[in-house]
């Protein structure tokens, strides 16, 4: 396939809120603007959601077009992708107009020749007029994220409740089945799940370069990837780096983190647009179902979970659920697992290494700084024994230190409580159990 593109994202803000929750309507506009072009549509489907709003992509026979709404709030993100040189401005300028946008961002894209070119883009932003687009600007300010006690860790809530008091550009602000989603511009781009910080732009390549590169690096192939977690399209943005990668399947129970890491400018920014290569297939469904079916094996699998702070995400750490990815591995093959803070639950993480050393794999313990969540853990396993000092990372990266055998050393006070991890099984769940009692003795010493 032609790897030149042309590619549009487009925030469009101030809609008409009844055109945005009319998913036949949407998909009749949408499929007028395909056929206008020419392109062939291989496949269709659109569906509302609740409370409202409508999510529909359309695949075509050169990529795709898609829209998410919230009517709500009068928006919608556009993304609209097609390989070769055709003009979608003037198809996108008349759906904003059927819309009736009051105004919009828009991302114009254009991809190189080969997957080394780089990405020229430019963001434009118009309106029907400067009245109505200051208007449309000063309603979404207004409509900030409603904090929740009950919700969050202390130390995230103590930052949120800062950026509420200072300024702040709110990028999407929603729900989905699983969470609240909260991705929102300050200082810097910030990405809350249910009020807990996923990641900060100014430092989330400390966390996403630790998670993704030592485990790259001591895989001796790297042509077959499984990702399961890591909707914002990070650590995927480090994978592809890897020109020996030929297929990646990403893993994410959340359809809407994966839309908006999809078509969010700012976000698809930040992921360099990992979703929009060739070599990605997204699933956006419960890792354990996808993980019950049959696949070929796996040169590097990255778990991006969240810590477990309940029985539903402990079920994600346990001896059973590792047992099955090991047998998803290459004999060669390297997995790497996030495994909480060292310093806020330190006996999550041993117990983490615990279960997956308990499915029978060889396991190496590794943290790195992350200056907004502070030390983090990481393991890697494999069914060899591992030697760091095989490690190479022959990629470009920013915030590993030179020496990768670094972040091998296990501080002491950290070693001393490995005696007391415990192996989180679907006969003994006690992995939240354990989060929430490290978290209390964090937050009570």
């Amino acid at each position: 396939m032609e790897t030149k593109g042309k590619h549009l994202i487009a925030d469009a803000l101030g809609c008409r809120s009844d055109v945005l929750n009319d998913a036949d309507r949407l998909q009749q506009i949408l499929t007028k603007a395909v056929e206008a072009l020419g392109m062939k549509i291989l496949s269709t489907q659109f569906h509302s959601f609740t409370p409202q709003g409508v999510t529909g992509t359309i695949i075509i026979s050169t990529s795709h077009f898609s829209i998410h709404t919230w009517p709500e709030r009068g928006y919608a993100a556009l993304d609209f992708y097609t390989c070769g040189s055709v003009d979608l401005w003037g198809q996108l300028e008349h759906i904003l107009e059927v819309l009736e946008a009051k105004s919009a961002n828009v991302y114009d894209l254009e991809w190189g020749e080969d997957a080394d070119s780089p990405v020229t883009k430019k963001r434009i932003r118009f309106a029907k007029s400067e009245a109505a687009m200051a208007s449309a600007d000063t309603a979404a300010e207004k409509s900030f994220f409603q904090l929740r006690d009950e919700r969050g860790n202390a130390w995230d809530m103590i930052q949120l409740r800062e950026i509420v008091k200072g300024g702040h550009n709110i990028l999407f602000q929603g729900a989905s089945p699983y969470q609240e989603i909260l991705l929102i511009e300050a200082s810097d781009l910030r990405l809350y799940l249910n009020q807990e910080l996923q990641f900060s732009s100014l430092d989330e390549r400390s966390y996403h370069e630790a998670l993704v590169h030592p485990a790259m690096g001591m895989a001796s192939t790297h042509g077959r990837v499984l990702v399961l977690g890591g909707g914002d399209g990070l650590g995927l943005r480090e994978v592809l780096k890897y020109p020996q990668v030929v297929h990646v399947d990403l893993v994410d129970i959340d359809p809407i983190v994966l839309e908006i890491a999809k078509t969010v400018p700012a976000l698809v920014e930040q992921n360099r647009g990992s979703f929009l290569d060739q070599r990605v297939h997204v699933h956006a469904q419960d890792a354990k179902q996808f993980l019950s079916a049959d696949h070929p094996p796996y040169d590097v699998i990255i778990i991006d979970f969240p810590d477990p702070v309940d029985r539903v995400i402990s079920t994600l750490y346990t001896k059973e659920l590792f047992s099955r990815v090991s047998q998803m591995l290459t004999d060669d093959g390297i997995l790497v697992c996030q495994s909480a803070s060292l310093e806020d639950s330190p006996r999550v993480f041993w117990s983490i290494g615990l279960s997956i050393e308990s499915a029978g794999l060889h396991v190496q313990p590794y943290q790195t700084i992350v200056p907004s969540f502070g030390q983090w853990g990481f393991h890697l396993a494999s069914r060899k024994k591992l030697d760091i000092r095989l490690c190479t990372i022959p990629v470009p990266h920013y915030a590993l230190p030179k020496n990768i055998a670094s972040l091998f050393h296990i501080r002491p006070v950290f070693l001393a409580l490995r005696s007391e991890a415990v192996v989180n099984s679907l006969k003994n769940l006690v992995l939240q159990d354990i989060y929430q009692k490290d978290l209390q003795e964090w937050l009570d010493p």
